[in-house]
């Protein structure tokens, strides 16, 4: 495989409500686009989604630390 390029990969999911899937493809249609594009485009969203409340759950653990100094912590640093 060339550096940059990524094999395809197939899943099938199960949306659990033929309602659902039509909603989708018509809208995705309607759009000009294909359910494979507005799928990966989802599942991109909510791995951004997790990645930022991971970021937010680092976050919380420590916004109720003491700041320190910069000149002190970069003596911690050095140590």
């Amino acid at each position: 495989m060339v550096r940059g390029q990524t094999a395809n990969t197939r899943v099938t999911v199960d949306l659990g409500s033929a309602a659902l899937y039509r909603s989708v493809k018509v809208l995705a249609a309607y759009q000009g686009r294909s359910l494979r594009e507005v799928v990966a485009e989802a599942l991109r969203d909510w791995v951004e989604k997790q990645e930022e409340r991971e970021d937010l759950e680092a976050i919380a653990e420590v916004e109720h630390e003491p700041l320190v100094p910069l000149g002190e912590a970069r003596r911690e640093w050095a140590e």
